[in-house]
């Protein structure tokens, strides 16, 4: 089949997804296009939109702006031929209700921290099947009464073949906390305070940020300027370069104050590398505590948009995780847990499951042709 997917395109994390998505879309023999959304005209990078890198592929059209009309959305298809349309975070319901009724299937995931009851009606008109990759995320949505198929998130294979780059002595111990964006949901300042509070002498901190965000960047420019085992590192790397550097440390944190999907988990078990991170779910989904890495007990302090809780890390408790990973042999009993999570998460299993959410959406929209 034709299938489109609508992102945004360029170096974050959902269209990282819809990238590995196409390749699965790819891997199961459909044709794959790509509507690309520029980024909000507010916050960093405005407007972004990527050709460069990973994001240089065929059959990429470029959206006039992130809120795509029902006309750009009724020329992309018939130009492209496209019989089935993939979304991530797409609240255009009534743009795609109308692709609908042109005949288009449409399916789409959220991610929980978003999506609300009020989003259900409108969920229910503009596609044919709303799925998760998370249970929890699952779980919210049918106590909104919206029954969500489960396709368990894997492990891409350009992370296995990701070239680690060491930027630190290999006598030490490197800990690194991909901020990203360094948003609301990146616990930044405790996890500075909890790596303060450490006394191995092994222990480095590589904080690695994509763009600046004035008060939290100046907070680990000055963390790293206080405390020689604090590194700060605020570049917009290339795919490769981003992995590198991620495989040549010696262990993740990523603790949040909430997640959605949590890719750092997921590449830091393709690298075989434990993770420190949150005990709650999705994060526990992926990491279970004294198997493939460890989890921080946390305190509840809010809420995210969408009502779900928001949590702090409890900073003593954190410091004396990270103490833990100063240790070799700790380390590699963690290491071990995460090479056997890689191999449970092969993307094998995302791909099927993919394909079955296709096969279903079609089958029922062939029933519904058959009954009307």
């Amino acid at each position: 089949m034709r299938v489109g997917l609508v992102t945004k395109w360029f170096n974050r994390g959902q269209p990282v997804v819809a990238r590995q998505l196409r390749s699965a879309m790819d891997e199961l023999g459909h044709e794959t296009y790509i509507l690309a959304r520029p980024k909000k005209e507010r916050g960093p990078m405005k407007g972004r939109l990527q050709r460069d890198d990973v994001w240089d592929q065929p059959d990429v059209d470029e959206a006039a702006a992130y809120e795509i009309t029902a006309q750009e959305y009724f020329s992309w298809v018939e130009r492209r031929g496209i019989e089935v349309v993939l979304c991530d975070q797409n609240y255009q319901f009534a743009e795609l209700a109308a692709l609908r009724a042109r005949g288009v299937i449409v399916i789409g995931r959220f991610v929980w921290e978003h999506f609300t009851q009020g989003d259900v009606s409108g969920a229910r008109e503009a596609y044919d099947l709303v799925y998760s990759f998370t249970r929890c995320e699952q779980e919210r949505y049918r106590s909104f009464g919206l029954e969500t198929p489960y396709v368990p998130w894997g492990i891409h294979p350009e992370l296995l073949e990701a070239e680690p780059k060491r930027t630190a002595p290999e006598d030490v111990v490197q800990l690194i906390f991909p901020a990203g964006f360094i948003g609301h949901r990146k616990p930044i300042a405790p996890s500075i305070k909890a790596f303060q509070k450490t006394t191995s002498d092994r222990l480095r901190l590589l904080i690695k940020a994509q763009v600046e965000r004035t008060k939290r960047t100046q907070l680990a420019r000055e963390a790293a300027e206080r405390d020689p085992r604090i590194e700060f590192l605020l570049e917009d790397q290339t795919t490769s370069e981003h992995l590198a550097t991620v495989a040549g440390a010696d262990a993740v944190l990523t603790p949040a104050r909430w997640e959605g999907l949590g890719l750092p988990l997921f590449e830091a078990m393709g690298f075989g590398l434990p993770v420190i991170t949150s005990d709650f779910a999705p994060l526990n989904e992926v990491i279970e505590h004294e198997r493939n890495g460890l989890l921080v007990r946390s305190i509840q302090n809010g809420t995210a948009e969408s009502g779900i809780p928001a949590w702090d890390p409890d900073i003593g408790h954190l410091a004396e995780l990270m103490e833990r990973m100063a240790d070799n042999s700790e380390r590699e009993r963690l290491a071990a847990g995460a090479r056997e999570v890689r191999d449970e998460r092969a993307w094998s299993h995302t791909v099927q499951g993919m394909g079955e959410l296709v096969d279903t959406a079609v089958a029922r929209r062939r029933a519904g042709a058959a009954s009307a």
